[in-house]
Order: C-alpha cells, then structure tokens, then sequence
C-alpha cells in the first residue's frame, strides 16, 4: 500500500473535503433524476392544433391523434390495398413515426416512418411458427423541410410499389402489404409502443380496399393538392378518407367512412408502453443506439466514482464498490420503472444494463493510484489509505 502525503500537504482540511463530497454526490443523485424523469408528469398536453385559415393540422414536439374505433378493411385478409399520405416534415434531421396501423396482440403492424430525410415503411410479418420478422422498404432523399410530399403506398398481386408526388419511386416482391396489415387502430404522428412523435403538418390520409392504378395515383395526387381530396372515392373503394378540413375541434372526420373518426386527444399518450423493454427486443443496433449507450454509460461514471469516494472513507474499497454498484443499480431502476408511467420516456432494460455499467466504472476508477493521489490532494482519502497514511507525530519518531 502506498503512503500519502500528511494533512499539512492537502489542499482542503479533510472534514471540509469530505462535506463537498457528500455535496458533490447528493448534486449528482438529484441531476441524474432530473434528467431522466424530465418532464415528470404523465399529463402532457397534447401538442395538436388546426392551421390558421387553411385545413391541416399542426404536429408539435409531443403530438398524436387516434382512430375512434379499429378500421375493417371488407374482403380476404390477404387482398389488395392501398394508403395515401399527404403531409409537410416539420425537420429533416428526426426520425419519427408518420402513421401506423396497431393491434394489441400485433401493435407494430404496419408504419410509415420518417428517418431523417429517408421514408422507411415496415410491417411485422407472422410466419408458419408464429415467429413474427419485420419488412422493409427503405427509400433515401425522399423529405425536404417544410416542402408538400404525397405518399402512396399500394400493393397487389405483384407487390407493393411506392410512389412519391405521383410518380412511382420504389416496389418491392416480397412486402407483402395486405389488408390484414391495414385492419386495426390507426395512430397518427407517434408510435403505438414508444415516445417517436413526428413533428410536421398532415394535411389528408386516404385507406383504400384495393390497388390503386399508375394513372389513379397520378389523379390523386392532382386531386389532393388541387382541391383537398381525392376523388372517385367509390371506384377505388375508399375505406377512409381524412382531409383535415375541420379547422377546429376534436374530431377529424373520415369523408368515405364516418363512423371512423380520428380524435384528438387533451393529453399526449403512447398506447402499449413496454416495462424495462427486454435488450434483445430494441429497435436497433445502429448509431443512435450506441449513442444512446455511450449517454448512458458516461451519464452515470461520475454519481459511480463520487459515491464510491465517499463510502470508502469508512468502510473497505471492495465493499465501497459493490455498494456503489448496487446503488447504481437500484436507482436506474427506479428511473426506468417511473418512466413506464411517463409518456414522454421510454422504460428500457438496455438503459438499466448501460447506466449500471457506468456505475461500475466510476466506481472502480477509485481503485486507480492517479485517482487515489487527486482525491488525497483535496483531502479526500480513503479508510484503507488513510491506515496508511503516517500521522505527523509517527514522521517525526522516525526521523529521530
């Protein structure tokens, strides 16, 4: 074990060292709980609101609007469809959920997603075993802010194709949009699992029960920008058709069906919410997720290193440790399940796993020499360092 330097030496006396630590952990505690139970309420208005003189309606930060009642596509469950979307991304720089079709048993059905300026649709496919696996088609440069973008998205026997503004972008084989994908609750600009609200403005949706021709979705896409509303509603069989033309209330009301109406809620909510979402379930393993982690990871480091420095002033540095750990541990858990009843937060094992890894290697950076030597130079020395720590009295016997 090595000596340190006597009290004359240190920079603080060691009482008052030990009070700005103690100081120093509880700012910690109280920063790490602000930032991850902000805001701390779960009745967040819900950040909708018609257009000033013109139909549409404006998505803010924390936005969503629900079907009435689950939509029922008539005919085989494995026939032709199609979904029109007319909107105006608020950012190209955020990646966040348009529209999506849910069910409780399958609430990821079937999601036309933004990702930054890419349009990335996906729908959860059942196989023979029940296993569920998810399509994609994933379409780059595709949003420019605050520019009028028409999406359709039809499928038929040959597959599903995209077009954008009319003109077709994208098809794919093996999809596989159905109406079964289209049967269930519709939720406009979030996602039915977690917080993934779309900032922008919606101006019409249109569900139709069959395949919509090159030339029909040219005349949509005329129709729409022109008059508001697409027309021959009962040539393409329309099941629901929203032109966001009430400018007020809390209703948007369907044109082809109006028993299905969308509503807008007083309050921003997220339907099927996960508690601690198992880690091999997350969304992705790309940059964000890492990003996410490192945040994680380095966000809980310093209540780990601060808390261990205190504790082992009186107790072992392996037992100050495990402590540390176990406090680490507890109070991400305590955040996460609060999390799962705020709207605005996710509840996330992943999170857990990240922000008590942190703990960990904050904790253990008081076992470094360097770390030892900075806190005794404040004062700050631990039980098992401080027995090592000769008194002046015991320096001046040996040097007699």
């Amino acid at each position: 074990m090595m000596a340190f330097q006597s009290n004359h030496s240190e920079l603080l006396p060691r009482k008052i060292a030990n009070q700005l630590l103690l100081l120093a952990c509880f700012l910690l505690l109280c920063g790490i709980l602000i930032a991850g139970l902000s805001p701390f309420t779960p009745y967040l208005k819900n950040q909708v609101r018609w257009l000033d003189g013109q139909n549409g309606l404006y998505f803010g930060a924390h936005a969503s609007i629900l079907s009435s009642i689950p939509l029922h596509v008539d005919g085989p469950p494995d026939g032709p469809c199609s979904v029109e979307l007319w909107l105006q991304p608020g950012f190209v720089d955020h990646s966040n959920t348009m529209l999506a079709f849910q069910t409780p048993e399958t609430p990821l059905q079937f999601r036309m997603q933004q990702n930054n300026d890419a349009l990335m649709l996906t729908r959860q496919a059942a196989g023979a075993d029940r296993q569920s696996s998810n399509k994609l088609i994933y379409i780059n440069d595709v949003f420019r802010q605050d520019e009028p973008l028409i999406i359709t998205v039809t499928s038929g026997a040959q597959g599903t194709a995209v077009y954008l503004n009319g003109i077709l972008t994208r098809s794919s084989a093996d999809f596989g949009l159905t109406r079964h994908d289209l049967n269930g609750g519709i939720v406009v600009g979030n996602s039915p699992v977690v917080n993934d609200s779309w900032s922008g403005v919606m101006r019409g949706i249109g569900i139709y029960n069959r395949e919509l021709t090159p030339d029909q979705v040219r005349r949509d896409y005329e129709e729409w920008t022109r008059s508001g509303q697409p027309g021959e509603l009962e040539e393409k069989k329309a099941v629901a058709i929203y032109p966001f033309t009430e400018r007020s209330g809390k209703v948007v009301h369907s044109l082809a069906s109006p028993s299905i109406d969308l509503q807008i809620p007083d309050y921003y909510l997220v339907l099927y919410p996960p508690f601690l979402q198992p880690f091999w379930e997350h969304w992705g393993w790309n940059w964000a997720f890492w990003k996410d982690g490192l945040i994680n990871v380095a966000g809980f480091m310093p209540l780990g290193f601060c808390f261990c420095a205190y504790l082992s002033l009186s107790r072992p540095i392996s037992r100050a440790i495990l402590l540390t750990i176990v406090f680490g541990c507890a109070i991400s858990f305590i955040i996460e399940a609060t999390q799962f009843y705020l709207p605005t937060r996710d509840s996330d094992s992943m999170d857990l796993i990240n922000n008590t890894l942190g703990t960990a290697l904050g904790a253990l950076c008081n076992r470094n020499r360097f770390m030892q030597k900075l806190l005794a130079l404040f004062g700050i020395v631990s039980l098992e360092n401080s027995a090592a720590d000769p008194a002046p009295g015991d320096a001046l016997l040996k040097a007699s």
